[in-house]
């Protein structure tokens, strides 16, 4: 039983991970190979937050066992055979006074899970997924050039690292930190790994910690929402007008090459390669709706001058600009969708319009459910027509307070987790509070929640994360390959070092709390045998004698013995409990009064500060360029519902008038065909424009003049 509930815990985690793997990825595009390791560099992060709060409950059950271990110890010591015996009924009940989790694994089971899951994770972000970047952003026409273009890139990536690493292991055995044994290296190898996860962390978490509850607060303000949404499609406007600029440069010049370079050019094949992806991207009219390539002027193309590396890099410089402008729409179609979705809850909630709501937005089930039972329908309208117009909103800003309180707390643990006595971490509090209790189902599920929110504010910044527009994440199957590798590659150098920052708040770190915890004896050294319902338990103890007294040892979690400790590099470990917190505490105040957006502000780049002064246009007056950008988006957005309504009308199968023409131009009369369309239908969205051609016999097949066919037609009313 326990097991299954081990392994369905894992099996639900896979299942997010290829859920969200498929939300943001394009399976069936994409290279099958590049798809299954970003799913599995996405999969073990998640293996290890899933697992930490199981390791975490044993560390506390270790503990409890062997509080009742070291009672059965003293009764060995201090009474006799009988007495000890006499006392062995109560004690074969310590692990259900201990409250064991229903989900439980051994400490060996556990080790060997850390083993697999971290080294796996470690080779992926440090050398398969950037040898797989290079690869896939690579323009070289082979499989062995791309290789070898791969591993020229990373060159200087891997040897940045094995300087850095050799300077610490010589600092390290002049000081005699460390022996040079294989063990030691290992050590050094995770910490150094630790340590540069650990300040992305840090970084990440100084602004997580602020903005998932900022956005949500702004997210439950439906007004801060529409002109949040028209500010981001005027920008997503702007960088698609970029984005196919760019595409279209690209295309120009290659086919200036294609047409300066000779038919029986060495070159010739390599270039077919890059013509069909050109042809490609003009058939799918990416470039149709701003102009042609032959639009711009033409500058002369050196052809002679043309070898098979620079070939390569205009291959590469096309399928960048094609990956990027094809995500610059997905943005800008998402933009869209999320400024008409805003509008229409912000004029059905002014005007309390729960039919005309329904009527747009509901689901194809509650329509059915409306056409067969209407009382039904009618009352699942209206209730759907709360959720999106007040309830919503309503549930967001109390979530945003939750997290806001949940936020100080992590904050406050992160600055205070250092001090021993008193205990100041709240994550500590929490946890010791439950241990006492001896419940630790609860310390799981305590510990799930609490690094779970760390988590979510570490990978929303991930998730948000832009390096001058290059790795971006787009939801609806948009992202491209590199995107992808990247933050996959992020996650696994991330999630280590943030469990033990977490381990460090719930002071299961003894090298950072210099705490010690009880821990579990044997009676190897009394000569008394062990019940075997004790000596079978799915708990490893400590193996000490039991002179050692229950305070031999120090009780850790599975993952900080594997793991080791932060402390091993001494200029490390002798600045940790100072700049750890003041950098946190630092990085959340600047987030709060929105530093970096100030300062992009101040060098002329747009900034919507979401605070009174951008919302409230009556008391405060807005910024003039933020207020252009704004009107902007509305005016796009009038211009799409335009095109698309128009879109909709000429790409129904007929339209109504030529129906009813045709109706009364018949001959023999009678209905309409199933493929004429009414006039009440409902008008198809986004569709795309398509030429319509006319021939002159058609036309005059339609339209006869003659005067017998004449004579049929009807009068119009």
């Amino acid at each position: 039983m326990v097991e299954s509930l081990m392994a369905l815990s894992l099996v639900g985690t896979g299942l997010f991970a290829a859920f969200l793997s498929y939300y943001y990825g394009n399976w069936m595009k994409q290279h099958k190979v590049v798809t299954l390791v970003h799913y599995i560099s996405w999969l073990l992060p998640a293996l290890i937050l899933v697992a930490i709060p199981v390791d975490i409950a044993m560390a506390f059950v270790d503990r409890c066992l062997g509080e009742e271990s070291s009672e059965l110890c003293n009764l060995s010591l201090n009474k006799s055979v009988n007495s000890v015996f006499n006392e062995l009924p109560k004690l074969r009940n310590s692990s259900v006074n201990c409250r064991i989790p229903p989900v439980h694994i051994q400490s060996s089971s556990l080790l060997i899970f850390w083993r697999i899951v971290y080294w796996s994770s470690q080779f992926l972000t440090w050398i398969l997924i950037p040898l797989m970047r290079s690869y896939a952003t690579a323009g070289d026409f082979t499989a062995l050039s791309r290789l070898r273009t791969a591993v020229i890139d990373n060159a200087l990536y891997y040897t940045s690292y094995l300087v850095i690493f050799i300077i610490a292991l010589i600092y390290l055995m002049a000081h005699n930190s460390i022996s040079f044994d294989l063990d030691s290296l290992r050590v050094l190898v995770i910490t150094s790994s630790n340590t540069w996860g650990l300040f992305l962390v840090i970084l990440f978490l100084g602004y997580g910690l602020v903005a998932v509850p900022r956005s949500l607060w702004m997210s439950g303000n439906p007004l801060a929402t529409l002109r949040r949404a028209y500010f981001y499609l005027s920008k997503r406007s702007t960088e698609l007008v970029d984005e196919e600029d760019k595409l279209r440069e690209v295309v120009q010049h290659v086919n200036q090459i294609r047409s300066g370079l000779p038919l029986n050019h060495p070159l010739r094949p390599h270039l077919l390669t890059v013509l069909k992806r050109v042809e490609t991207i003009q058939r799918s009219s990416v470039l149709s709706r701003r102009g042609s390539p032959t639009e711009y002027p033409t500058n002369s193309v050196d052809v002679l001058g043309l070898d098979l590396g620079k070939l390569a890099h205009l291959h590469k410089s096309l399928k960048t600009a094609e990956q990027r402008r094809n995500r610059a729409e997905a943005l800008y179609r998402e933009a869209v969708n999320s400024a008409l979705w805003i509008e229409d809850v912000n004029t059905y909630r002014t005007k309390h319009r729960v039919t005309a709501f329904a009527r747009d937005h509901d689901s194809e089930f509650l329509l059915k459910v409306h056409d067969y039972v209407p009382a039904v329908g009618s009352a699942l309208s209206s209730a759907y027509w709360y959720w999106c117009c007040y309830v919503r909103f309503w549930l967001l800003r109390l979530l945003s307070v939750v997290l806001a309180l949940l936020s100080i707390f992590m904050v406050w643990s992160e600055c205070t987790f250092f001090v021993r006595s008193p205990t100041l971490s709240t994550v500590a509090l929490l946890l010791n509070a439950e241990a006492e209790r001896r419940d630790y189902f609860l310390v799981e599920v305590c510990s799930f929640f609490t690094l779970g929110y760390l988590g979510l504010a570490v990978f929303f910044t991930v998730f948000r994360l832009r390096i001058f527009n290059y790795y971006r994440l787009v939801p609806s199957h948009h992202t491209d390959e590199n995107s992808l590798l990247f933050c996959g590659s992020l996650l696994c150098r991330l999630t280590p070092s943030l469990c033990l920052n977490f381990l460090g708040l719930a002071h299961l770190d003894s090298h950072v709390t210099r705490t010690t915890l009880k821990s579990p004896v044997t009676m190897s050294g009394s000569g008394v045998p062990v019940p075997a319902d004790l000596a079978t338990s799915t708990v490893n103890f400590h193996t000490v004698p039991c002179s050692a007294g229950p305070l031999h040892g120090v009780v850790e979690t599975t993952y900080t013995r594997f793991m080791g400790h932060l402390d091993v590099i001494p200029f490390i470990a002798r600045g940790f409990n100072v700049y750890f917190p003041i950098l946190v505490l630092l990085l959340c105040l600047l987030t709060y009064f929105r530093f970096g957006d100030r300062v992009l502000r101040r060098l002329g780049i747009l900034q919507l500060m979401d605070s009174m002064s951008d919302l409230d246009q009556d008391t405060h007056p807005a910024d003039p360029l933020v207020e252009d950008s704004v009107q902007d988006g509305k005016l796009l957005l009038r211009e799409d519902v335009t095109k698309t309504s128009n879109d909709g009308y000429y790409h129904d199968d007929q339209p109504p008038d030529r129906a009813q023409l045709l109706l009364r131009c018949s001959p023999f009369g009678g209905e309409p065909s199933s493929t004429n369309v009414d006039d009440s239908r409902p008008r198809k969205t986004h569709a795309s424009i398509l030429p319509v051609e006319y021939s002159e016999e058609a036309i005059e097949n339609e339209f006869p003049l003659d005067t017998d066919q004449h004579s049929n037609l009807k009068p119009l009313r």
